[in-house]
């Protein structure tokens, strides 16, 4: 556990700029307890833009995520379910991502993703990721991964026809100013697939500090369907399509972590024995979720504008 609060620092809202922030609620790190105390979700007051304050300070992210962080990770039964819905998501995503399209995907983590659309048909990908343990592991998949951020990539001018953000929007200080980075990189028409937490999903309310989307202090905003659209407008988007995903892992990840943060260590041991199951029993909750739109997971197409 880390144990100097001076790694964090207090942030404006990362859409709008504004220092005016309400208190929503205090969240600690149930995974995988990095932090000293617990820090603050606000709202911004300008915008309603929801985000961690404080945060990591730069230069200190990699003190906040071990060496066990789930996307670069995965081993077993969780990887190849893992592998198996990217391999149906990237069919249903054909037409963004077949060839002679040119994909950017951002926080590509080890290459999963990127090396299943090569796979399916599509050479012409190249991937960005901060962490150097993943970077070597993506390159060792002969993928072509550049390491840093969107700072990184000396590219003037449009140079994509489709950029992916796989649950990375989240972890941003500043989405806004990311995405107008993007917009800049893309050509006319290009296309912005996003997967990402949903704060306005039945899971958020009814889990509380527990739901797996909050994850503080890797995740440092929390996203709404409202907020989401507003941010891609603002940097010149617009969102054609909002899939709520369908399935059990957030209410599984749920009660393990709510049994987890009252000291229920052999319950909590017992639903991670459990998980898999516990994954199928709560689907039909997710899939009830997913219909009402208010699924703790959503994927956002959005189309650059014409200038």
């Amino acid at each position: 556990m880390s144990s100097d609060m001076t790694l964090l620092e207090p942030v404006s809202c990362g859409l709008c700029g504004a220092d005016d922030p309400e208190p929503l609620r205090w969240l600690d790190d149930l995974r995988y307890g990095t932090l000293p105390s617990p820090v603050q979700l606000v709202t911004c007051r300008r915008c309603g833009f929801r985000y961690l304050t404080p945060q990591p300070r730069p230069g200190t992210e990699t003190r906040f995520y071990p060496s066990g962080y789930d996307p670069h990770r995965r081993r077993g039964t969780t990887a190849w379910a893992r592998r198996f819905a990217l391999r149906l998501e990237i069919r249903r995503l054909w037409p963004y991502l077949a060839p002679p399209r040119r994909i950017l995907e951002i926080g590509c983590a080890t290459g999963e993703l990127l090396q299943l659309i090569r796979e399916t048909g599509n050479s012409r990908v190249l991937g960005l990721e901060p962490d150097a343990e993943a970077v070597q592991l993506a390159r060792a998949r002969g993928l072509d991964v550049i390491e840093g951020t969107l700072d990184d990539i000396l590219i003037p001018g449009p140079a994509f026809d489709t950029v992916l953000l796989q649950h990375v929007l989240e972890h941003l200080t500043e989405p806004q100013r990311a995405l107008r980075r993007i917009a800049a990189l893309l050509c006319p028409g290009g296309t912005v697939i996003a997967w990402l937490p949903n704060g306005d999903s039945w899971a958020a309310a009814v889990l509380g500090q527990a739901w797996m989307g909050y994850d503080p202090p890797r995740h440092r905003s929390v996203f709404t369907p409202e907020t989401l659209h507003r941010a891609f407008a603002a940097a010149g988007f617009t969102i054609v399509d909002e899939y709520h995903e369908w399935h059990g892992l957030e209410w599984a990840w749920g009660l393990r972590l709510l049994a987890r943060a009252r000291g229920w260590a052999r319950a909590e041991r017992l639903l991670a024995r459990l998980h898999f199951v516990l994954i199928l029993a709560t689907t039909p909750i997710g899939i009830m979720a997913g219909l009402a739109r208010r699924s703790g997971r959503i994927r956002i197409i959005a189309r650059k504008q014409l200038a």
